[in-house]
């Protein structure tokens, strides 16, 4: 199953331009996401008090979760590295637009990961 992830901060914005750019990159690798999850909330609330939480729990291997931006998953470093765990760990692949990163359980995620960490560590100073 593939899913579509969107997430905006607040009410004042819109996730018109996630959904776009999501619906571009479907359409030019020709799939369809399966299921859209949008939430209006902020990226540093508890991962289990957002619907990024609860979908993370239903989701199985070979899964897909698309987002626009690393960024949509969380406020902070360890946050994000614990969904990326996640998901690494359960076979559930992260997929990102801006970024363009294919993240799955395969060494190559995990060794990108390591370097993606540190990256995002140095965007939060």
């Amino acid at each position: 199953m593939i899913y579509g992830y969107i997430r905006v901060s607040t009410d004042k914005q819109t996730v018109e331009n996630q959904r776009y750019e999501l619906n571009q990159f479907c359409d030019k690798n020709v799939f369809v996401i399966d299921k859209w999850i949008e939430e209006t909330i902020s990226g540093s609330k508890k991962l289990e008090d957002r619907k990024l939480g609860k979908l993370l729990k239903k989701m199985k291997k070979g899964d897909v979760l698309i987002c626009s931006e690393l960024s949509r998953l969380g406020r902070n470093l360890l946050m994000i590295m614990g969904i990326l765990n996640e998901c690494m760990n359960r076979d559930i692949q992260v997929w990102t637009i801006k970024d363009n990163y294919r993240l799955g359980s395969d060494i190559n995620s995990k060794v990108l990961a390591l370097p993606l960490a540190y990256l995002l560590k140095l965007s939060e100073t």
